[in-house]
């Protein structure tokens, strides 16, 4: 019985990977068109090949979903009409958006594992708890300040919708989940949610606002509720299907030999 090597694994790892988010990406059934954006399962494959192939890994099949969602940025409903403009600065900067998040979700997801696998699974499950908490207690603080203000304010109800919604299904699931790759899981998937948005909100705002005739503002509310309302979704199917993917694969670690 001979031990697979670790690189041999690292590498067949990543083809794999890259494969199914080839697979994905050209089939189509990896993009789901909800409103002016693309949700994303993409990212699954991208923070199992983190958690079980380190950063190098993550990076690689990172970039293997970077590299798609670019080549579908042209039919993406997103970034058609900025493809449209056809300029370098154009493209440039959505090959930026495309890529830059996903190669990130995969050194994120590497290093926050890395952290989190030290320790165990009740203090994992705490410190899920106070991330959450805080997360929640930020967004009520956002919430009553805009209310005094005048400010436009149903964002941040979303978010806090959002937020007790994940904390309920994972603490009502905690006995079947793997707390550390939960944690991943959310970590490598807002890293994609909240860079992409931010990326596209910033270097496209005035060409949205122009391509749809509406106002920054407006396009400002309409990224934020697109977030909310399309982050959520795939962060709870990211935490079903990660967790129990990583037990079956953690499971088969374990015998991992070539005869």
């Amino acid at each position: 019985m001979e031990r697979v090597s670790t690189k041999t694994r690292k590498l067949v790892l990543s083809a794999i990977l890259s494969g199914i988010i080839i697979v994905l990406g050209v089939t189509q059934i990896g993009f789901i068109p909800i409103g002016p954006i693309r949700a994303t399962i993409l990212h699954i494959p991208v923070i199992i090949g983190a958690i079980f192939g380190g950063p190098v890994v993550g990076a690689v099949v990172g970039l293997s979903f970077g590299v798609m969602s670019f080549l579908q940025a042209p039919t993406d409903p997103t970034f058609a009409p900025i493809w449209a403009i056809g300029g370098f600065r154009e493209i440039l900067l959505i090959g930026v958006i495309a890529i830059v998040p996903r190669v990130l979700i995969g050194l994120v997801s590497a290093y926050v594992f890395k952290a989190v696998k030290k320790i165990n699974k009740k203090k994992s499950a705490i410190l899920f708890g106070v991330v959450q908490l805080a997360a929640f207690a930020f967004t009520i603080y956002n919430l009553i300040k805009n209310i005094l203000q005048g400010e436009s304010y149903w964002v941040y109800i979303l978010i806090a919708i959002a937020i007790l919604i994940l904390v309920f299904v994972v603490f009502k699931n905690v006995g079947k989940y793997n707390m550390q790759v939960v944690i991943t899981a959310i970590a490598g998937t807002l890293t994609n949610t909240i860079l992409f948005i931010f990326l596209a909100y910033n270097f496209f705002k005035f060409d949205f606002a122009t391509a749809f005739n509406i106002d920054v503002a407006t396009v400002k509310n309409l990224w934020l509720t697109a977030g909310v309302t399309n982050g959520l979704p795939e962060l709870l199917v990211s935490i079903v299907l990660i967790n129990y993917i990583a037990i079956g694969l953690f499971a088969i670690q374990k015998g991992d030999t070539l005869e």
